[in-house]
């Protein structure tokens, strides 16, 4: 009986993984998609989710810093505006 539970609670919990953050979100936290980032080059094999949310952090990295270095791009709230 005990090893049924054990069975059960062991599917339980594997089955209740986390969701992959998406990129809109880290775009909103760099902060935390930064140590994604880190916490992503640490992992040695990586499941699905994993694999997504890496990418999704990654990607929001990315583009924060390709923005920070384009004065022309329209996301740049700095962004030089021609005329």
């Amino acid at each position: 009986m005990k090893n049924i539970f054990l069975a059960f609670a062991l599917l339980f919990l594997v089955g209740c993984e986390k969701e992959a953050k998406t990129k809109e979100y880290y775009d909103q936290h760099l902060e935390e998609a930064q140590v994604r980032v880190g916490e992503c080059k640490k992992l040695e094999k990586f499941n699905e989710i994993q694999q997504l949310d890496c990418q999704n952090a990654n990607e929001a990295v990315l583009d924060n810093k390709a923005n920070r270095t384009n004065p022309y791009s329209k996301s740049n709230p700095n962004a030089l505006k021609i005329r």
